[in-house]
C-alpha cells in the first residue's frame, strides 16, 4: 500500500493524538482495544475521540475448498490508515547524500521547545535504521542532519507549492557541513538562507 494521507492528519480535538508512521490495516478489534486502553489510562477524566472506522470487509474462504464460487464471507472489518507527512520524533526518513546511511528516524527536532513537526531547513537529532556495509557510518549511530525534502508542502509568497514524494535529510557535522560528497535530488534554495551553502552547492538541481 503506497501513498501519505492529506487528511485527517491534523489534531482537531483535544490536545494530544496517536499517529501512523507507516501503511497498515487496524482491525474492529484493535481499535476497540485501543479504546479500552486508553479510557482505562485516563480513568474517565478525558474525553476521546475515535477518528478511524472499519468500513473495508476482509473476507475468508474456509479451509479445503475448491477454487471458483466466488469469494468467501465476510470475517472481520479493518480501517485502512497511511502515514501521515508531519515530520516529528519516530518520524523515518531517507538519506539524500553518499555519506554510507540510508534511513533514518527522527529522535528530536533542535532548538525547539514547543514545536512538534519539523520542517525544511531544521536540524534534527536522527538514528541511523539502515547503513551501506564498510562505510564510515553504522548502524545505530546517532547523529545529526538537516531536512531538505518533505511530502508537507512548502508555500513560497509568490504563491508557489513545492511538495516531494518523500521525507529526506542531509547528515551534518557540529559545523553544519554534510558528511557525503554528493547529494541527490532537488533541494529548495531556501536552504542558502539559512547558511547551508555547502548543501546547496553540491546539490544537482536547486528549485
Amino acid at each position: 500500500m503506497k501513498g501519505i494521507s492529506y487528511r485527517g492528519n491534523h489534531i482537531c480535538f483535544g490536545r494530544y493524538a496517536l499517529q501512523a508512521l507507516e501503511p497498515a490495516w487496524i482491525t474492529s478489534r484493535q481499535i476497540e482495544a485501543g479504546r479500552r486502553a486508553m479510557t482505562r489510562n485516563v480513568r474517565r477524566g478525558g474525553k476521546i475521540w475515535v477518528r478511524i472506522f472499519p468500513d473495508k470487509p476482509v473476507t475468508v474462504r474456509p479451509t479445503e475448498t475448491r477454487m471458483g464460487s466466488g469469494k468467501g464471507s465476510p470475517e472481520y472489518w479493518v480501517a485502512v490508515v497511511k502515514p501521515s507527512d508531519m515530520i516529528q520524533p519516530q518520524t523515518h526518513l531517507n538519506v539524500a547524500d553518499n555519506s554510507g546511511a540510508r534511513k533514518l528516524m527522527c529522535i528530536r527536532i533542535i532548538g525547539t521547545s514547543n514545536r512538534r513537526y519539523a520542517n525544511i531547513g531544521d536540524v534534527i537529532v536522527a538514528v541511523i535504521k539502515e547503513a551501506v556495509p564498510n562505510m564510515p557510518l553504522e548502524r545505530s549511530e546517532v547523529i545529526r542532519a538537516v531536512i531538505v525534502r518533505t511530502c508537507k508542502e512548502l508555500k513560497r509568497d509568490n504563491g508557489m507549492i513545492i511538495r516531494y514524494d518523500d521525507n529526506a535529510a542531509v547528515i551534518i557535522d557540529q559545523e553544519g557541513n554534510p558528511k557525503g560528497t554528493r547529494i541527490f535530488g532537488a533541494i529548495v534554495r531556501e536552504l542558502r538562507q539559512l547558511n547551508f551553502t555547502k548543501i546547496v552547492s553540491l546539490a544537482p538541481e536547486v528549485l
